[in-house]
């Protein structure tokens, strides 16, 4: 679990470097792609259901975004529980919604 998270955080900080001092010269309709929230949803999705790690990966890339943002409008905290929130609507959706077919013994 150590070894997961400490990926998670370098993962974490090098999608938002590149997303804020690279990607921001190639605009795509004037917008720039936010890697964090894709990786943060594409985690969740692709994740075990009984794993908590995906609540951890929307934590440490809310908490990136916070730090490197620079909208002064927005409050310190905004892009973790956007992030939160994203994640709960996806485990949610997953329980309520989607069953996988289970491995037959033999």
């Amino acid at each position: 679990m150590l070894l997961k998270t400490i990926l998670l955080f370098f993962i974490f900080y090098f999608l938002v470097l590149l997303q804020g001092d690279f990607l921001v010269h190639f605009k795509i309709f004037n917008a720039v792609p936010n890697l964090i929230l894709l990786f943060i949803v594409f985690f969740n999705l692709l994740e075990k259901s009984k794993s908590k790690l995906g609540f951890l990966a929307a934590f440490l890339g809310g908490f990136f975004l916070d730090v490197f943002s620079v909208s002064h409008n927005l409050f310190f905290g905004f892009y973790v529980l956007v992030s939160l929130l994203i994640s709960v609507f996806i485990k949610l959706i997953f329980k309520r919604y989607v069953s996988f077919p289970h491995k037959a013994t033999i």
